[in-house]
């Protein structure tokens, strides 16, 4: 007879590793989380340079005051290149002129005739039917203008005095 206390266990060797199964289907999207949080403000930027840094060639759109230099030009033919406003001191009759006109562009022109001249205007500029009469007159006037960068409008003061 076999005594049962004491049975031997057999142990073989690891088989092979079996195939990977098939993938299974994709479960459902998650609800999405609560929105987070704004982020605090950012600190303020610092105080700009000082004017060192500015470029006056450029041109600009200001909104503050900002003033220009009268423009002494004798010849009637106002570089608007050259200034903003002008003061014209004619020896004789001159056509009024306006080169490099820039849109939106306006300022004044103190005209100041020693006498009586007969003065025209260039095919840019634009005047009423009068203004060459009252600007003829002996006396001092404003001309105001307006460019819109291609025509140049004039109105006039009469004679100051």
């Amino acid at each position: 007879m076999f005594s049962t206390s004491k049975i031997a266990t057999l142990k073989g060797d690891t088989g092979a590793t079996g195939a990977t199964g098939a993938t299974g289907a994709q479960g459902d999207t998650g609800a999405t989380g609560a929105a987070g949080s704004n982020g605090s403000d950012g600190a303020d930027g610092a105080d700009g340079a000082d004017g060192d840094d500015f470029d006056s060639s450029s041109d600009a759109s200001w909104t503050g005051s900002q003033r220009a230099t009268i423009v002494t030009d004798n010849d009637g033919s106002f570089d608007l290149n050259a200034g903003q406003n002008f003061s014209c001191s004619p020896s004789a009759a001159v056509a009024l002129t306006f080169t490099n006109p820039a849109n939106g562009q306006s300022g004044y022109i103190k005209l100041i005739n020693g006498s009586a001249y007969t003065h025209t205007a260039a095919s840019g500029t634009k005047i009423d039917s009068g203004l060459l009469d009252t600007v003829g007159e002996a006396g001092t006037f404003i001309l105001g203008y307006l460019s819109d960068g291609t025509d140049t409008y004039i109105t006039t003061s009469n004679a100051l005095s």
